[in-house]
């Protein structure tokens, strides 16, 4: 473990390096928000305990940046329980140095768009567990094209329309349905705003009726995850499996993953697309 608490330390400290060597304002345009060590941990103990016991990690990180969610997935699970990792990163200026940083370990690094990537149609290569926090990219950073291709793949990937209003990160996460083993684990670190906005609708639809949605943790307003961001974050945990009857979702408020300040379970059947979901947690 004290051996990779010092690698974390050390990607720590590449992280900054490779921050500082951009302007906030270049980081910003492209959604770059680097997760705190400590949150990345939270998450990847909650995905331990939610993962069944035997299961083999088939992780997929679609937004890897220097790859602080799988310096997390080695502190946090036995190697022997690791088949393999896969990442992806669009941005060189990260991922290069990220691929020469975790030269040597069970991953394999690709450095591309993954919104154009070709999903695996094997099951043994789809994942069992999916962690990421994806761009922040607004909408209105992105060009019509882009904005038509993404939708077309969504609905493809996952059956989901996003309409043109839908910001990037929201795609991530449709796009990584067709990556997801059958029960597969997904955890995303996403902005809380999907629970509220008019285009967050097809998001929590498909939340609702494609997967099982079993958890939304919504972090204060008042104490934002990232340094460099003003956006309230949410956690948002599924399974890949259809929703059985009678299905609670666990929406908590405050404090950590771990240590929420409130914990409320709310009927699946309640819960509308239309709805706004902030005010559960």
């Amino acid at each position: 473990m004290r051996q990779h608490e010092e690698i974390e330390q050390r990607r720590l400290e590449l992280q900054a390096a490779l921050d500082s060597a951009k302007s906030q304002a270049q980081r910003n345009k492209l959604g770059q928000f680097a997760t705190p060590t400590a949150l990345a941990t939270d998450i990847l103990l909650a995905a331990k305990s939610l993962l069944p016991k035997g299961c083999p990690v088939r992780f997929l990180d679609p937004a890897f940046g220097t790859g602080v969610f799988y310096s997390a997935l080695l502190r946090c699970f036995p190697q022997d329980r690791i088949d393999w990792a896969v990442g992806y990163e669009i941005d060189p200026h990260y991922g290069q140095p990220a691929r020469e940083f975790w030269e040597g370990t069970p991953l394999a690094l690709t450095l591309g768009d993954f919104t154009t990537a070709v999903p695996p149609s094997d099951e043994k290569g789809k994942a069992t567990l999916v962690v990421c926090n994806p761009p922040y990219v607004r909408h209105h950073h992105l060009d019509a094209a882009t904005k038509q291709r993404l939708r077309a793949a969504s609905v493809r990937a996952s059956g989901v329309d996003l309409n043109g209003l839908t910001g990037l990160y929201c795609h991530f996460v449709t796009l990584s349905h067709a990556w997801m083993g059958r029960d597969a684990l997904a955890i995303w670190l996403i902005p809380s705003e999907f629970m509220d906005v008019n285009y967050g609708g097809p998001l929590k639809e498909y939340l609702l009726n494609r997967v099982t949605l079993m958890r939304i943790h919504r972090f204060d307003p008042d104490h934002v995850q990232f340094d460099d961001a003003l956006v309230s974050s949410a956690v948002v945990c599924f399974r890949n499996a259809e929703p059985p009857n009678g299905h609670l979702v666990e929406f908590t408020y405050g404090g950590t993953i771990v240590k929420p300040e409130q914990t409320r379970l709310v009927a699946r059947s309640e819960l509308r697309p239309e709805a706004k979901w902030t005010r559960l947690a």
